[in-house]
């Protein structure tokens, strides 16, 4: 049966497809990879899910992470989405590799693009990993660093509450920056010139990240990798939306729609609307 969203244009092998992209989250930090994505790709239209209901996705045991994160894509699959990207760590961390061998589309998470960037990105060859305590356990960061410059010296943190203070609408506040100076005083004695914002919650932490990590220490958003990687693979496959139209963007949150919109807004820098997902 053909798909009315995929045009096969008079340039031969071209194919355009203005099926949507999904994307997801444990709550509203995978919209920075969102806004990422929307900058090169503002054509294209996007679906987004936050898994607000079962946050945080940090403290689980990685067997439920990989249960959560397939209902999403299974629902996904269902709205016909051409492309399903895992823009959440500790997501990635549990359901990557799983989901990339049974869905039927492509699918692209946040570490390896982010490790990456943050392998190039070093001149010293120390490089801090914040992230969940889910991320930190699977060692994934560490792991993929290492395969793109084995000599590298990874030092991984799990700051959890970032992620509570973020989806509280905490960023910006004195209280976030005392809670951040605390917390990253661990890297105090670390001699790192890379520090890898290993969840996609932390980049709204972004300021103050780098007020105690000092101008010269760079920060890597693995968002702006991953971006880069939906934009490859759309390229690689002929899967690009008409580059005339207007995207259209759909929120879904498993929690509270006016909680989720209010950071929302803050975050994307224009209003939006979420609706409540019972999945």
């Amino acid at each position: 049966m053909q798909d009315n969203n995929i045009i096969e244009t008079k340039e031969e092998g071209i194919l355009l497809d203005n099926r949507p992209i999904g994307v997801m989250d444990s709550g509203v930090g995978g919209l920075t990879v969102l806004k990422e994505i929307t900058k090169i790709l503002p054509n294209e239209s996007y679906i987004f899910i936050g898994d607000q209901a079962n946050l945080p996705y940090g403290q689980k045991r990685s067997e439920t992470v990989r249960k959560l994160t397939k209902r999403i894509a299974d629902y996904m699959v269902e709205q016909n989405v051409k492309m399903f990207v895992i823009a959440c760590n500790t997501a990635t961390a549990a359901a990557y590799e799983y989901l990339k061998a049974i869905l039927p589309i492509p699918v692209i998470g946040v570490i390896e693009p982010g490790s990456q960037m943050a392998a190039k990105a070093s001149k010293s060859g120390q490089i801090g990993v914040i992230a969940t305590n889910g991320t930190v356990r699977s060692g994934d960061y560490e792991r993929l660093i290492k395969r793109a410059n084995q000599a590298v010296v990874v030092s991984s943190l799990g700051c959890p509450e970032f992620v509570t203070m973020v989806e509280e609408g905490l960023a910006g506040t004195v209280e976030a920056q005392v809670a951040v100076n605390n917390r990253l005083a661990w890297f105090m004695d670390k001699p790192i010139d890379t520090l890898v914002m290993g969840c996609t919650h932390f980049p709204i932490l972004e300021k103050e990240i780098q007020n105690v990590m000092g101008d010269s220490v760079t920060l890597i958003d693995p968002g702006v990798a991953t971006a880069r990687q939906v934009r490859d693979n759309l390229s690689v496959h002929d899967t690009f939306a008409v580059d005339h139209q207007t995207g259209s963007r759909q929120f879904y949150t498993t929690g509270n729609p006016d909680d989720f919109a209010k950071v929302a807004d803050k975050l994307l820098g224009t209003p939006i609307t979420a609706v409540k997902l019972d999945i």
